[in-house]
């Protein structure tokens, strides 16, 4: 068991001594080096404040910093407006949803162009946040990473599902002009960081 000690004089003192002061040297317990205390605390206060602002200043210099990448950013909640067009076939994303809805599609028929969907949104996310972290040393990278999957995939189940309609052209256009907005926006974060 630990025994409390003085932190002025060191002498021991009991495990149930509760008296503000010593008893042997007379220093307030309480009060005892609180200046430094509290100058250790302001001290890692600020070091936490500090890695808080960096982390802000990294999310604000890879997504608001430039026009070029608030353009970006807007592109990157496009497919989700694109999927309202016809994407296969007939199938839109809202005649899909109304088709579930009012149960009258067959879930197998509808199957991979629902599951194309899906990655469409859970993929496009992928690349959002991945895209807020693009002045990171491997953010350039990760994010042609990110959209060169979003992009394969989408292609791929585009070619297995077959009978593309309008809404996927126009969203590859728009996975093709996210990939081209990052090599440009990578230059312009390079010249708000330098």
């Amino acid at each position: 068991m630990k025994t409390n000690t003085c932190p002025k004089c060191g002498k021991k003192l009991g495990t149930f001594y509760l008296k503000d002061t010593c008893p042997y040297c007379g220093v307030n317990l309480l009060y005892y080096n609180l200046d430094e205390n509290l100058k250790a605390d302001a001290a890692q206060a600020q070091k936490e404040v500090d890695a808080v602002n960096r982390f802000l200043n990294i999310i604000k210099s890879s997504s608001i910093a430039s026009s070029v990448l608030i353009v970006r950013l807007v592109l990157f909640f496009t497919p989700l407006a694109s999927m309202c067009l016809p994407m296969y076939g007939d199938v839109s994303l809202i005649s899909l949803i109304m088709g579930l809805v009012k149960s009258t599609v067959e879930i197998s028929d509808v199957l991979m162009p629902l599951v194309s969907m899906a990655l469409v949104v859970v993929l496009s996310l992928a690349v959002i946040i991945s895209s807020l972290f693009s002045a990171t040393k491997t953010g350039f990278l990760r994010n042609m990473i990110f959209s060169g999957v979003n992009t394969v995939v989408f292609v791929v189940l585009g070619l297995i599902i077959g009978s593309m309609g309008a809404g996927w052209y126009v969203t590859l256009a728009i996975y093709i002009l996210e990939i081209i907005m990052h090599i440009i926006c990578n230059k312009a974060i390079k010249k708000n960081i330098d």
